[in-house]
């Protein structure tokens, strides 16, 4: 997955994570002590995303969608809107190579 567009105010993913899984990596391991990021929940499955020494705020929602079906395999889809609501396009990118560094399942 690449970054999005630095002129852009959102962008969309969808993703291969349960809700409240999607959130547990976000508040926890993406955003913890020894992170520049900090995440604050808004609401179930909303959060603001900021960074130490910067004026990056994202908002992130997420939505579930149905599960994909691959025989007798069921997997989650996550959609994932970001809202860039203040940041430079620099910070936003640096906060996408992080984050898809960090959600990335499988493959490698």
């Amino acid at each position: 997955m690449k970054p999005p567009a630095n002129e852009a105010s959102s962008v969309e993913y969808e993703m291969g994570y349960g809700d409240d899984e999607f959130g547990n990596v976000l508040t926890g391991p993406f955003s913890g002590e020894s992170s520049d990021y900090h995440c604050k929940t808004l609401t179930r499955h909303c959060w603001q995303i900021t960074q130490n020494e910067s004026d990056l705020k994202i908002v992130i929602n997420v939505k579930e969608k149905p599960p994909r079906k691959l025989g007798l395999f069921s997997l989650p889809v996550l959609q994932v809107r970001f809202d860039m609501e203040k940041s430079v396009p620099e910070d936003q990118g640096k906060f996408f190579n992080r984050f898809f560094k960090y959600f990335h399942k499988g493959g490698g």
